[in-house]
């Protein structure tokens, strides 16, 4: 036996939206035709009121007053019958309303959420790379101060700089690049948290 490789796995799995809209249309039938079987019912039971007071005042006899009360009554029980299949219905409706509007709400909220994270996604990657930029500038500043460093180091042992000079250069080079460790981590520990977030 052969099944078309493109068929659906449930032939009844329906877009909550197709739903509300069938049953809306159902729904607005069902309470028009409530509307009629109620007006339909209290008619009949006027009718049966003035059997009663046609008896009461002789234009009609026993006999064709029964013969009419069970008519009226037989159609009465009809209308009975068929307000309560509409109601049946209405309510069988009303809950698959709730459910399909329940799970209208979680296809949005769902919806919603998943767009939140590739919001936040998109942004962390706009800042990671900025950051990639930034850490690579801290590397080539360190660099620079390592380069410093080094010529400041070959003037003192030239003699081509004073003591006094040479340890305030020193001691600023040296908050300078503590400054530039502070950086580093800081944005380490940012771009740890960002990749975490766009890996996730």
């Amino acid at each position: 036996m052969s099944h078309r490789s493109h068929a659906p796995d449930d032939v009844y799995d329906m877009d909550p939206k197709d739903i509300l809209t069938q049953y809306s249309v159902e729904w607005v039938a069902l309470r028009k035709s409530f509307a009629e079987v109620k007006t339909k019912l209290s008619e009949v039971q006027t009718e049966l009121n003035e059997l009663d007071e046609k008896l009461e005042k002789k234009e009609i006899d026993d006999k064709e007053h029964m013969e009419k009360y069970h008519e009226k009554w037989l159609l009465s029980t009809q209308i009975v019958q068929v307000k309560r299949d509409v109601e049946s219905r209405l309510y069988e409706i009303q809950k698959e309303l709730r459910r399909a509007n329940k799970q209208l709400k979680q296809a949005e909220s769902e919806q919603q959420r998943r767009e939140r994270i590739e919001e936040q996604k998109s942004g962390a990657m706009i800042e990671w790379m900025s950051l990639k930029q930034g850490f690579t500038l801290v590397k080539e500043r360190r660099l620079e101060i390592n380069q410093e460093m080094n010529a400041l180091e070959m003037k003192r042992r030239t003699d081509k700089i004073k003591e006094e000079e040479y340890r305030k250069s020193r001691v600023d080079q040296i908050r300078k690049l503590a400054e530039l460790s502070t950086v580093e981590s800081d944005v380490k520990r940012r771009l740890a948290e960002l990749l975490e977030l766009i890996r996730s």
